[in-house]
């Protein structure tokens, strides 16, 4: 019992037409009694769509027709809509079961809609019905009088109705669009002196886009009123801060648009729409945007900006503050509004610092440590936090993918190494490096982490690197963070974050983790936590089982080409050598045929044909890890082939048996015993216990042979032949 309500969408098939005969009390107490059939006809279906938590209803009725030569025709109820319905539909829209979808890696999802109740009819009853039906249409029609304030409210509603209905005809939605485009066209694409036609015409579009068109089913309409408005506005800054002063003082409009709206399309156009406006305003028209971008200089200990306080910006970046709050009721619309904030930042440092004195970049982070256990403070001062909370207990998704763009817009402009401001006794200035300073709450919330202890994984970080909703944003983040370092003092806690996700079950989750590790090797100034990052993930590769391989040899191939201009670059090639008995191992034995293929691939460039003469690397050197290696395999072989006995397929180890055959003739040599001496100078280039000290070359030969035995049961199966035994050093041509 996990105490939450679910709703069950599986497959439920009901036939059109049903024998209740079977199921009479007269049939079922006496069972070998005749009964004549008695016919049921599916008349009605009422449908769910949604969740246990929240949905809507809607119904599918036939009609009854007074003429039994029209047949019966069926009809959908969906709020006002009422639209005809094909019944051939009724599988697709009401068994449930899960969607049919086509293409490469086609991917199926259930389906939310199904039927919720059935209503069937007796046919004898419809039968009998019908001449009555037909005996009432031949009869005068009454004229019964209505009290007059009914009478009243009945024709104001009718009325009502007949304007909706004209309004959202598509003829008028065409007869909008060609007033705006036929603008330009009478005035000759010049402004009138008094702007007084233009203001009529955007005003028009814009009341009819947001009353309207944002409300239709159809976006298509939406997105070519849009654009014949850009037209207006986008080349007359009047015009330009007509509809951004709009959308400023119309916050209803503006939450409506940008939140409220059920159709992407739709808010995704609007929002394309008010940053086309704001740019042209930015470039053209610096007191009506805000401030004037070319002519200020940010000084060091000027804590303000010669700005206008009714600058269209400013109105724009408080309505979106007054959001804030009711944002966790409209999860599909975060990307638009997160998105919106993007491209302010994005706009340069003006822009930045605004959105950094309106504490944005507080609340991002306050969204992205919100679920920690640690921070029940947070929610108990901010009750929309609770709320967000809830949601996402009972399955609600919120994406972060423009939420991280917007973060990472807005750390690149601040100085992580510089000391963080108390924002109740200073301002937030701006820095000798050009950035701003974090204020208290901001650094307290950046690197919370959620153990106790010299290292711990910081929340925040955590949270954005499972989302992998922006790996681009992941990297300018992650690169932000390690360029502050060492003076900031957290590189042991962000080597700690990205290592805490490497172990995840099942291993294909730590891919996103995987490519954070790579960007901390490209930019950590620290060749010791290098190490042991490349170390940790060596060492883990070991426990991906069936998932993860092909992530976790790219790791070790990106690794490899690693340029950190802090860190020598040979140093990463030999840092995934000394791991390669480590993580080669289990890659050559992995279930994915390319996946091993792969790894003998990179073996290939890595050691056995690997030009040592630029690198500077010692070719004893490289015959130590190709010992090492092959040492690694035989244990590998026999710990998981050999000693239990196991029956494989031939094809699962014949890679690594001619990984161990190669080895044995380019490395060993007849007769010689792997003794201590050349074990201990193995340990010193790769420490902990690497080599097999008990291993010699007739026991290698005895694996060999081994596994030729274990496998030839599953087919006469030859080994691949596909080596080119060289010499160390040398390339094939």
């Amino acid at each position: 019992m996990t105490g939450m309500r679910h709703k069950v969408n599986d497959r439920f098939e009901f036939a059109e037409r049903i024998d209740m005969a079977p199921y009479s009390i007269d049939f079922l107490q006496d069972t070998e009694r005749s009964l004549s059939p008695d016919i049921f006809e599916l008349v009605g279906i009422l449908v769910h769509t949604g969740t246990a938590e929240s949905g809507h209803y809607y119904s599918y009725i036939r009609e009854r027709s007074c003429w039994p030569e029209q047949g019966s025709t069926w009809v959908e109820f969906n709020d006002t809509d009422v639209t005809p319905f094909n019944p051939a539909q009724i599988p697709d829209m009401c068994f449930g079961g899960a969607t049919e979808s086509a293409g490469y890696a086609a991917t199926s999802y259930p389906k939310t809609w199904n039927a919720y109740m059935l209503f069937y009819q007796r046919v004898g009853t419809a039968d009998a019905n019908t001449p009555h039906q037909q005996l009432e249409f031949e009869r005068p029609l009454m004229d019964e009088t209505l009290p007059l304030d009914l009478a009243n409210r009945i024709t104001i509603d009718n009325e009502k109705f007949l304007r909706k209905h004209c309004l959202y005809d598509t003829a008028h939605t065409g007869f909008t669009i060609s007033l705006l485009d036929r603008l330009r066209v009478v005035t000759k694409s010049c402004c009138s002196d008094g702007h007084t036609v233009e203001t009529d015409a955007v005003l028009l579009g814009l009341e009819y886009a947001e009353q309207i068109l944002s409300k239709m089913k159809d976006s298509a309409d939406f997105e070519k009123l849009l654009d014949s408005l850009t037209i207006i506005i986008r080349g007359c800054s009047i015009c330009c801060k007509l509809a951004v002063d709009w959308v400023a003082d119309n916050k209803k409009a503006f939450r409506s648009l940008l939140l409220r709206c059920p159709a992407a399309k739709v808010r995704k156009s609007f929002t394309d729409m008010l940053v086309r406006a704001l740019r042209y305003l930015r470039e053209n028209d610096a007191q009506d945007y805000g401030f004037d971008v070319d002519s200020i200089e940010l000084k060091c200990g000027n804590a303000m900006l010669p700005e206008s306080p009714s600058g269209v910006l400013q109105r724009l970046v408080s309505n979106l503050q007054e959001l804030w709050p009711n944002l966790h009721l409209h999860p599909r619309a975060w990307d638009d509004y997160f998105g919106l904030l993007a491209a302010i930042a994005e706009a340069g440092a003006p822009e930045t610092f605004l959105l950094l004195r309106a504490d944005f970049l507080k609340l991002c982070l306050e969204v992205l440590i919100v679920e920690s256990p640690g921070i029940r403070r947070l929610r108990v001062d901010s009750p929309h936090y609770s709320q967000l909370l809830r949601l996402i207990e009972k399955g609600r998704r919120y994406s972060l993918a423009n939420l991280a763009q917007l973060f990472q817009a807005l750390l690149v402009k601040v100085d992580l190494q510089a000391r963080p401001f108390d924002p109740g006794y200073h301002d937030r200035i701006q820095m000798d490096s050009g950035n701003f300073p974090l204020s208290m709450i901001e650094e307290s919330y950046l690197y919370y982490g959620i153990e106790s202890g010299r290292a711990r994984p910081l929340v925040f970080l955590d949270k954005i690197i499972t989302a992998n909703s922006n790996p681009m944003a992941v990297k300018k983040i992650l690169q932000s963070m390690l360029l502050a370092e060492p003076r900031a003092g957290h590189l042991a806690d962000i080597s700690k974050t990205i290592l805490s996700g490497i172990n995840i079950d099942p291993a294909d989750l730590a891919e996103p983790y995987l490519v954070a590790a790579l960007i901390f090797c490209e930019t950590s100034p620290s060749v010791q936590t290098v190490k042991e990052m490349i170390t940790q993930i060596a060492r883990e590769v070991d426990t991906i089982g069936t998932s993860g391989g092909r992530a976790h040899l790219e790791f070790f191939v990106q690794a490899r080409q690693v340029v950190n201009p802090r860190i020598q670059r040979r140093t990463f090639n030999k840092l995934v050598l000394r791991m390669v008995s480590f993580w080669a191992p289990p890659l050559l034995m992995y279930y994915d045929e390319a996946v091993r293929q792969a790894t003998v691939d990179f073996l290939r460039v890595l050691i056995f044909q690997y030009d040592n003469t630029e690198s500077g690397d010692d070719p004893s050197d490289l015959e130590d890890y190709a010992r090492g290696l092959c040492e690694a395999c035989i244990k590998r072989v026999q710990l998981n082939v050999i000693k239990q006995q196991n029956q494989v397929d031939v094809k699962s180890v014949e890679v690594i048996r001619d990984v161990i055959k190669h080895c044995i003739s380019m490395y060993f040599q007849t007769g010689t015993v792997v003794d201590d001496q050349v074990a201990e100078e193995a340990e010193g280039i790769c420490p902990m216990n690497l080599v097999v000290r008990d291993v010699s070359l007739s026991s290698s030969t005895a694996v060999y042979d081994a596994i030729q035995i274990l496998s030839a049961e599953e087919g006469d199966e030859a080994c691949s032949g596909t080596w080119e035994y060289l010499p160390i050093g040398r390339v094939a041509s």
